[in-house]
């Protein structure tokens, strides 16, 4: 490294400036000796946090970026530097990754070349795979790069590389020949790993390479024996850590997905495996899989009625917490199941990650499908998360336990019955300024009943309704929804809009019929509220179409 730093002492770091926000370019050179002098002796916060900083202040400032890659190279390619594969990381953000680089970068990166690609020859196979970035978008290189390649963690990460950079490139004829003889070759290899792997990295080439395989590939995916292997090699691009057997088993259902038969076959076929083996990952992984294409594909209700209905007795708390989940989603479809669902209500069986009860959503599900057994406790067990916590923690796109108002609003019907409970439970949160005030007030508003309680003065600002669109505007947001399918806040009032008109045009007719017709959800949203959200516009739809 001695050649290094007299390299890095010749720099006029102080004339370079500022690298960020109160950090001079000199701090450059100490943080680059930092990395160097670390070893395995040094604690990894120290390093992981020195790195940190190297890529805030070579990233800040072109100038300073262009002075430190030949620096952060020799850094990467020694075999004594700690977090190497960091290094080789930072090295891909210095070419741009994708974007327009400074002249003076690209040249100097162009005069390194010959040594940043020797990482692709690096002892270290994750130092291996991470330097595959730098040639991930080229095909020619990653074929080269495949017939030298020995180690399976680094040749799954290959593989796919390489479907995508030769379905992305204007190959010749003979090239693209040779990466599908590549990955032709790869379905009879002995590694079952691999040969999934061959699959997945056909599909961007041929879109029927999943369906064709599925067989094979269900084989291979509930094989107790081949699972842990997944999680020791199945590495991809820009992941740090690997895909286990269920990460891959939903790659794979997503390829499957423009086929929603298919999906739906396989996912299927997941969760009989994982009961006939006794595999609760397995049955996981087919639960989640059922939700995520119910969430977004109306026409896989009937599929997925089933396979949920079957998981309800399962053995593992989360499988029957999302199985009843899906059965909420379902709606009055989920019917015959009641009585099932009934004997659920004082299951107190709790997904891993979400909050709430398998009883929850049974009795969730039992409101949807308009059966009064949900009723008895309903508003209690409802704010109950509320009251242990302040507020709830989750994604917006989880098989989450629904909010109050979600609930309660549909549930006009049986406000008799409910009124009581809702506003002892107002009562409750107005004295403790609890988070449910806004929602319990918005269903009785949407009862009809007074959101006030006796004696109350605050004023009740009903929800805000978006004014409704002149007829002109509300026919071209309807076209406009139908013509690039992107979600549109103003899609609803524009229907709404046409009803109150009166009338529909021909092309408006012609575009709700096929906006019906699609087998997506109408919904900005990504967790149950997606299908909430679709069932209302598709309602608002009917209304427009029955209009002469």
């Amino acid at each position: 490294m001695g050649d290094m730093w007299e390299a890095l002492d010749a720099v006029d770091w102080q004339a370079l400036g500022e690298a960020g926000p109160d950090r001079p370019a000199t701090d450059v050179p100490k943080v680059l000796r930092r990395i160097a002098r670390a070893d395995s002796t040094t604690r990894t916060e120290a390093v992981e946090r020195a790195c940190g900083e190297l890529q805030d202040l070579v990233l800040g400032s072109t100038a300073v970026g262009t002075a430190a890659l030949p620096f952060v190279v020799d850094l990467a390619l020694d075999p004594k530097s700690v977090q190497r594969p960091h290094l080789v990381d930072l090295l891909m953000s210095l070419a741009g990754d994708g974007e327009e680089v400074d002249p003076e970068r690209a040249a100097v990166w162009w005069r390194q070349w010959p040594r940043i690609r020797r990482l692709l020859d690096d002892a270290d196979p994750e130092v291996r795979r991470e330097a595959l970035l730098l040639i991930s978008d080229r095909t020619t290189p990653l074929l080269e790069r495949w017939y030298v390649e020995t180690d399976p963690s680094v040749q799954v990460a290959l593989l796919v590389a390489l479907g995508r950079a030769a379905a992305d490139e204007d190959l010749t004829d003979s090239t693209d020949a040779e990466v599908r003889a590549v990955l032709d070759g790869l379905l009879h290899q002995e590694n079952p790993v691999l040969r999934v792997a061959a699959v997945v990295a056909s599909s961007p080439l041929d879109p029927q390479a999943v369906p064709r395989a599925v067989p094979e590939l269900l084989e291979i995916l509930t094989d107790p024996v081949v699972a842990p292997r997944f999680g020791e090699v199945w590495y991809a691009l820009e992941c740090e850590y690997p895909y286990d057997r269920n990460d891959v088993a939903e790659w794979v259902g997503s390829l499957l997905e423009p086929d929603p038969t298919a999906a739906t076959s396989f996912v299927a076929a997941l969760a009989e495996a994982g009961t006939r083996i006794g595999d609760a990952e397995l049955r996981r992984c087919a639960v989640d899989q059922a939700w995520r294409l119910l969430s977004r594909r109306p026409s896989v209700a009937s599929a997925v009625l089933p396979l949920a209905a079957g998981l309800l007795a399962d053995p593992d708390d989360d499988v029957r917490y999302k199985a009843a989940h899906l059965l909420a989603i379902l709606g009055r479809a989920a019917a015959p199941h009641a009585d099932r669902l009934a004997a659920l209500l004082d299951d107190t069986g709790e997904s891993r990650y979400f909050d709430g009860t398998v009883g929850d959503h049974a009795r969730w599900a039992l409101t949807r499908i308009g059966d009064p057994r949900a009723l008895p406790d309903l508003v209690e067990r409802l704010v109950a998360p509320y009251r242990d916590m302040q507020g709830r923690g989750y994604a917006l796109s989880d098989p989450r336990q629904p909010d109050v108002a979600d609930v309660l609003r549909p549930l006009r019907a049986h406000a008799r019955v409910l009124l009581p409970a809702v506003r002892e439970a107002l009562r409750d949160e107005v004295s403790r300024a609890g988070w449910l005030v806004r929602q319990l007030r918005d269903v009785l508003n949407a009862w009809g009943e007074n959101p006030l309680l006796p004696g109350e003065l605050t004023p009740y600002w009903q929800p805000s309704k978006a004014p409704l669109p002149e007829p002109a505007q509300a026919v071209e947001a309807v076209l406009t929804y139908a013509a690039d399918g992107q979600w549109h806040g103003t899609f609803a009032t524009a229907l709404d809009a046409l009803t109150r008109h009166g009338h529909l045009t021909p092309p408006v007719r012609e575009a709700l019929t096929a906006l019906k017709a699609a087998d997506r959800r109408f919904s900005e949203y990504g967790d149950y509220r997606a299908v909430l959200q679709d069932e209302e516009i598709r309602a608002r739809m009917d209304r427009a179409l029955a209009l002469p």
